[in-house]
């Protein structure tokens, strides 16, 4: 029996239909917010708030009203509410973001994260469709927690020119954030500029509450090095008083960074005695580093906040600021 090799059978189809037989290709999945589907399900680590530090306000103020909520709809229904809608802002580097993210390991639901880079179109209403797409994917997953990142770059304020490509997808926005909580969409957004988000996105039953958060205070960012320096090779003997007061103005990125310029420093140093134990993080390092840092937000960068939030949060004016802290 005259058994053909597989070139053979190539070149024999070859010869019969003058072409070479196509790799079948896989099918490529619609263009459609296929980066926001990648990112549907929450955070694989699942501390939830453990991995805050600070800001134990804001954290019950957000538990008794949004995450108890959820966690209890049966008892939440007989008394008519829903989770409010909840807009995050304030200076950068204060983990506005990671703090979305830990709400969502609390809650324990389906979670998607949407950029603006999620909804880029270079198609006319292409942002538009990818918007609404958003949205009844989200509705197919049901109950969901869906965070826009970067908010003021979705929703921009809206301007008397027509022509405006960006009023439709302002528009579009503004009809699927009308009491999606109904649908069990529960929406959390962050930025630094609310100032540049259309006013009509901000009115309740689309966003129901805004919420500023500050910089560290002193004893955040105290939390802030004991938390970060707590799964580190590290001195026992660190003043975690001291290293806040030398940190005043610096926020929650920055104090990172600081332990993690240190914890460089010690690790080149250990691998160039590898049969020792570890060299550990000192205080007089500690504080070479913040010498060598700077804070990330000016002075005049936090007064123009606190312009902002005279604006947007005025029953915060005179109080006492929400202080927050994060293990980044």
């Amino acid at each position: 029996m005259n058994v053909k090799t597989n070139a053979e059978k190539e070149w024999l189809r070859k010869l019969t239909t003058g072409k070479v037989a196509e790799k079948k290709e896989q099918e490529t999945p619609p263009n459609a917010v296929v980066q926001t589907e990648a990112k549907r399900h929450a955070p694989k680590r699942s501390n939830g708030f453990c991995d805050v530090a600070g800001m134990d306000e804001l954290k019950q103020m957000v538990t008794e009203g949004f995450i108890n909520v959820l966690n209890n709809q049966e008892c939440a229904k007989a008394y008519g509410i829903t989770p409010p809608s909840l807009l995050f802002y304030g200076p950068a580097g204060c983990g506005k973001t990671f703090f979305v993210e830990k709400i969502a390991e609390e809650v324990g639901i389906n979670f998607m994260k949407v950029v603006p880079d999620d909804l880029a179109s270079t198609l006319v209403h292409g942002t538009q469709e990818k918007i609404g797409e958003v949205f009844r994917k989200a509705e197919r997953k049901a109950p969901i927690l869906i965070f826009f990142d970067e908010f003021d770059a979705m929703v921009p304020q809206r301007s008397n020119d027509d022509r405006n490509y960006q009023n439709g997808e302002t528009n579009e926005f503004l009809c699927m954030l009308n009491n999606a909580a109904e649908k069990g969409i529960y929406v959390l957004a962050a930025t630094n500029h609310p100032e540049r988000i259309d006013k009509a996105v901000l009115r309740t039953g689309r966003i129901d509450e805004i919420i500023y958060v500050d910089m560290p205070d002193a004893k955040a960012r105290e939390s802030l090095f004991k938390l970060e320096l707590s799964k580190l090779p590290s001195s026992g003997d660190i003043d975690y008083g001291r290293l806040a007061d030398l940190t005043y103005g610096y926020n929650c990125s920055d104090i990172a960074y600081i332990v993690k310029m240190a914890s460089r420093k010690m690790f080149n140093a250990s691998i160039k005695e590898k049969d020792k134990p570890y060299k550990v993080i000192t205080q007089s390092l500690l504080e070479d580093s913040i010498s060598h840092k700077s804070p990330s937000v000016s002075s005049r960068e936090l007064r123009e906040f606190e312009r902002v939030r005279c604006e947007y949060s005025p029953k915060d004016e005179g109080g006492k600021p929400t202080t927050i802290g994060f293990h980044m």
